[in-house]
Formats: structure tokens, sequence, C-alpha cells
């Protein structure tokens, strides 16, 4: 008679020692297109349930991952303490879209909820506080702080974009928009020729430049601004 070796089995839920940052940390050590729950829960050589009993499904740990790459990069970033709103506005918009470009793919699975807020918390209440200081309302020191998020926003994912799909950079599309156009559009073709990179740090700093110079003018539409 053969003397079977008893079956080992993974361990499930609880019972595996397991929370979320270790799932976290080990989901990271996967390319983003090869993160499954099966693919985690074999990194860390445990049963698929016991993944499942902390992260629901693929999406919401892609989310997870997402916003850790996000919350390291972000956590970099410092407010000179006598700083003016100006220069509060760019530390915020810089360090938030380099943390944003950091995700790189994951960038899609950020999540506006819980743990986006509160990684935001302390700097959104410098940039808010900053803009009251400087005469703004309460509302539009709000929609100020989302019109700055939004800027840097858009911005990461058209570098995030440019650097992960085969999609020609803006001068070569336009070209192409123009090589069949009649009558000819001297201006557009003019600067398509320049060859502009509309998705470097040059890119960013002028919608922030831009968003400065809206809101400095909004303020002296209204209260005059104090520096």
């Amino acid at each position: 008679m053969v003397n079977k070796e008893p079956t080992v089995r993974r361990p499930r839920g609880v019972r595996a020692g397991l929370d979320r940052d270790q799932i976290i940390a080990a989901a990271k050590t996967l390319d983003p297109a090869a993160v499954t729950m099966q693919a985690v829960a074999g990194v860390l050589g445990v049963d698929r349930k016991a993944v499942n009993h902390h992260v629901s499904d693929r999406e919401t740990l892609l989310g997870l991952v997402a916003m850790d790459a996000f919350a390291e990069s972000f956590s970099e970033v410092r407010f000179a303490t006598r700083s003016h709103w100006q220069e509060a506005c760019r530390t915020y918009a810089m360090g938030f879209a380099e943390a944003v470009i950091a995700v790189g793919p994951l960038a899609d699975h950020l999540q506006l909820g819980n743990p986006f807020v509160t990684t935001m918390l302390e700097a959104s209440e410098v940039i808010v506080r900053k803009l009251i200081e400087a005469g703004a309302d309460d509302e539009t020191a709000l929609r100020g702080l989302v019109l700055l998020t939004n800027i840097c926003l858009a911005h990461a994912r058209d570098v995030i974009a440019i650097a992960t799909t085969d999609v020609p950079p803006r001068p070569e599309l336009l070209r192409r928009a123009m090589s069949g156009h009649s009558p000819e559009i001297p201006l557009l073709a003019r600067i398509a020729e320049l060859k502009v990179d509309t998705y470097d740090k040059a890119q960013l700093e002028l919608s922030i430049d831009v968003f400065i110079a809206g809101f400095s003018r909004r303020l002296t539409d209204g209260d005059s601004p104090r520096t």
C-alpha cells in the first residue's frame, strides 16, 4: 500500500494572515496587464479566495495599486511656509501631475473615492487657504482648486497616453489631417512644421501660468488680491 502525502492546502481568508497592503505590494511586482486575482494569489502563495477576502475584484485591485503609486509620489509635495498663492498653486500642480504620471498606465483606474480624497486633504487645504487669503470667497476657492486639478490631470493623462499607445504626437496628427485638405491652411501648416512637444513640462507650465493669470484677474474683478 502506497502512503500518500497529505494534501497541502493554501490558506484562505483571514487565516492566510493577509492584509490589503500585502496584496497591493504583490500586485505591484506584476506588469499591470498581468495583474489578476489569481496571479496575485500566486505571488503570495495563497488561495485566490484569500485575496478575494480583502479585495473583491480585479478592477478594485487595480484601483488600489494606482492609488498606492499616486500617494507614494504625491506625499513628497512640500509647500513653503510663507509661499504666496501663486507659488503654492505651482507646487501643487507640478506635484499632482508628476504623481499621476508616476502611476503610468494605471492612471485610468484612479477613482475619486476615500483613499484619493484622504491623500489630497492636506494639500487641498493649503491651496484653498491660500486662495481665500488672496481674496477669493469659499466657492471661488473651491472652483479654483478643482480647475487646477483638472488641468493637471488632463496633462498627465496626455503624457501617459503618448508614452503607452501608438497614437502619433499632435504635430504629426495635424500634418496628416492637413495632407489632403483643400484649400490650404497656412498658419496651421507652419505651426505643424515646428514639431513642438506639447507633452513636455513647458506645456504644463504654460497651463499653470494661464490658470494663475486668469485667477488673478478673477480676484481683481472682485476684491483686490492680497499678496
